[in-house]
């Protein structure tokens, strides 16, 4: 009768803690969230100043363009989410100076 009584109360015991540690998970809170970013968001350019900008090319650097070419072409897709329109976008995408810069 002991045996039993003991198995009962470990059964119990593993019962509350497999009911605690769900219950921790499924209420960890919004931090443990992902959030999602817009490109836009927190890109605000920053106005060099003439001086910086002559060390700039005093080093041999130049300042990009607002508009950058590459940065376009890679975000203009055709909206279809058919498989041949998305074969079509990655075969007019041209990725092989992407790094260019690097």
């Amino acid at each position: 009768m002991t045996t039993s009584k003991n198995k009962l109360i470990i059964a119990i015991i593993i019962l509350v803690v497999v009911a605690g540690g769900v219950l921790f998970f499924l209420n960890r809170g919004p931090s443990y969230q992902k959030e999602s970013l817009t490109i836009e968001q927190d890109l605000t350019p920053i106005e060099l100043t003439q001086e910086e900008k002559q060390a700039l090319q005093a080093e041999g650097l130049t300042m990009p363009s607002r508009e950058d070419a590459a940065a376009k072409n890679l975000q203009s897709v055709r909206t279809s989410d058919e498989l041949d329109a998305i074969g079509a976008d990655l075969n007019e995408t041209d990725l092989s100076s992407l790094d260019a810069e690097l």
